[in-house]
């Protein structure tokens, strides 16, 4: 009987296991511990000033309630190994029921960018940042024993902590358009207890508190649950004014905690194209109402681009909604008669759209328009008309002439 190398049997295994299996539909709830790779950050000073010094380590999230699939399925718990090669945080999180908790046990099997970092943040605390596409976390966590918090890790080393408390926001970055709404969140988990939420905008290098009471397109609505409370913002309508950074503040007991958002705004230009015939022919590209400013526009004839062109394009004209316009002027010629039309193409690329924008317009001889041809066919009568009475004319005084000679003669 052939056995099974010990290595590969492990990988099984391991691939196996419902601890970072993806699973499908949950059905109910059990603890579980996840498994993060993780940084510790330090901020140290030097020569040229304050700098980052950045070690692996893994978080371990233990007794973290999620679902799975079978009700009586239990998951295996984390065994601290004996031997480790980087070190290792052990959080044991006793907070209610999270909503993104299944998300943070299968975000590696589900393929997906996480960032995560943990920092000391005063006497025996630390916090850890996680970081998904969609949702950022902050775990307050409080170490059993005390840590040096200006030293590196020992590779062995093995940091049995306590969470009690969690902040979650999100989107983490979030892009909209004009006149329609945003929305961010923000909630804190754990013992609830006298926190203290409110939103501030840092834009242009000032910062500010956002109040309803001052700002008619602002709301905050706060919702208050048992062993959570979370505290939304809605801005609308939406400008560029409110573009900028997001932060959430959060103050509860000696905690000083603060989640930030980024809100950007990106608006579509609006592109026309026009010939103007009058003094010289000449198209004018409009490209009107876009945000931000960078907008690149270029000229193409009969899908060809005109790389000897040289349009008069006007400056950034900023509108009152905060949006910019900008024209963009191309002298053309006009096609002899009997000759094919000319098309000529105004592309617009802006970072709002995936794909350039193209417009294009037909340039040819003009068609004779009706009043032009009722003018020529009144003009053609009265020339005939003209013909006709000088050919009655002549007709009359020919033989009068005749006549005289004869008498002459």
């Amino acid at each position: 009987m052939k056995t099974i190398d010990p290595l590969l049997l492990g990988l099984i295994l391991t691939l196996s296991s419902p601890q970072i299996g993806c699973r499908g539909v949950p059905q109910a709830q059990h603890p579980a511990d996840v498994l993060l790779p993780c940084e510790y950050v330090l901020l140290e000073p030097g020569a040229t000033g304050l700098s980052f010094t950045r070690q692996k380590v893994t978080l371990v999230l233990r007794n973290l309630t999620v679902t799975a699939e079978e009700p009586s399925e239990t998951m295996p718990e984390y065994q601290t190994p004996e031997d480790t090669e980087v070190p290792i945080f052990e959080a044991t999180v006793n907070l209610p029921l999270l909503p993104f908790a299944e998300r943070l046990l299968h975000v590696e099997c589900d393929g997906e960018e996480i960032v995560c970092e943990i920092t000391p943040l005063y006497s025996q605390f630390f916090i850890a940042h996680i970081r998904l596409p969609e949702l950022n976390i902050a775990l307050v966590t409080k170490a059993e024993s005390a840590v040096d918090p200006d030293k590196t890790l020992d590779e062995k080393s093995i940091i049995q902590l306590s969470g009690d408390l969690l902040v979650s926001s999100g989107p983490p970055s979030q892009r909209a358009s004009i006149s329609k709404e945003a929305k961010l969140t923000c909630a804190v988990w754990g013992d609830v207890e006298g926190v203290d939420m409110e939103w501030h905008l840092q834009k242009d290098g000032k910062g500010r508190r956002l109040n309803p009471e001052e700002d008619s397109s602002v709301s905050v609505e706060k919702n208050a649950q048992e062993g959570k409370e979370e505290i939304s913002l809605t801005i609308n309508p939406l400008t560029v004014h409110y573009e900028g950074t997001y932060i959430c503040a959060v103050s509860l007991g000696p905690h000083r905690l603060q989640q930030i958002l980024q809100l950007q705004i990106k608006e579509p230009p609006q592109v026309t194209l026009s010939l103007v015939e009058d003094p010289v022919p000449t198209l004018i590209c409009r490209t009107d109402h876009y945000y931000p400013l960078d907008v690149e526009v270029e000229w193409q004839l009969n899908g060809a681009p005109l790389t000897d062109a040289t349009p008069v394009v006007s400056s950034h004209r900023r509108n009152s909604d905060g949006t910019y316009s900008l024209s963009n002027q191309l002298q053309v010629s006009i096609p002899p008669s009997g000759a094919s039309p000319d098309t000529y193409y105004c592309v617009v690329s802006h970072v709002s759209n995936e794909e350039p924008i193209q417009v294009e317009i037909t340039v040819s001889q003009p068609e004779p328009t009706l009043l032009f041809q009722i003018v020529c066919f009144a003009s053609l009568l009265i020339l005939l008309a003209v013909m006709l009475k000088a050919i009655y004319m002549f007709a009359r005084t020919v033989p009068h002439g005749v006549e005289r000679e004869k008498k002459l003669s």
